[in-house]
């Protein structure tokens, strides 16, 4: 009995159409999911970048726009007062301090009640604040010990706030420099 063309196709030729098949299935599934690990890592790294832009913009901000002879540095924090947004003649004290590995920017109105509190940026293992003093160069506090013996009065700014935070388990280095607007003499 001899085959006609017409008689359609094997078992075998359905196997081995079925094993090619599941082989471009696998390698479809295994690139699809290297392409979904590579977004979510992508993502994440965004969302980190993003995070560290906007503290970094938002220090930017409120340095430039300190009062004048109102920046203080203790060991933990500094602080300006800085006009208030939306409000007129007032001004806010804006402070920035590392708690918990978090950049903490806590906001209180003139009489020292707190207004808001602000999660900056976590995961900081340290913050490192310098200032540039006109005639020593970068100081570590401010007023500069040097000139708080001569000093007659509230100290005027310094001339740039320098901000170093080093990012925990990453061991990464950030650093912003903000220039304080120039005191009227």
């Amino acid at each position: 009995m001899s085959r006609r063309a017409e008689a359609g196709v094997t078992l075998v030729e359905v196997l081995v159409s079925l094993v090619i098949f599941a082989l471009i299935g696998v390698a479809g599934f295994g690139m699809l999911d290297q392409v979904l690990r590579t977004e979510r890592l992508t993502e994440g790294r965004l969302d980190r970048l993003g995070q560290m832009s906007r503290a970094m913009q938002v220090i930017t901000l409120d340095f430039a726009t300190a009062e004048g002879g109102s920046l203080d540095a203790g060991q933990e924090a500094v602080s300006i007062n800085r006009a208030a947004p939306g409000r007129t003649g007032g001004s806010v004290r804006v402070g920035y301090v590392l708690a918990g590995g978090v950049l903490v920017r806590r906001l209180q109105d003139a009489g020292g009640q707190g207004l808001a509190e602000q999660l900056l940026l976590d995961r900081v293992a340290a913050a490192d604040w310098q200032f540039l003093d006109a005639e020593l160069g970068w100081v570590s506090t401010w007023p500069a010990p040097e000139r708080v013996a001569v000093l007659t009065g509230r100290p005027e700014n310094p001339q740039a706030v320098a901000v170093t935070l080093t990012l925990a388990g990453t061991g990464q280095v950030l650093r912003r420099v903000a220039l304080l607007p120039g005191e009227v003499r």
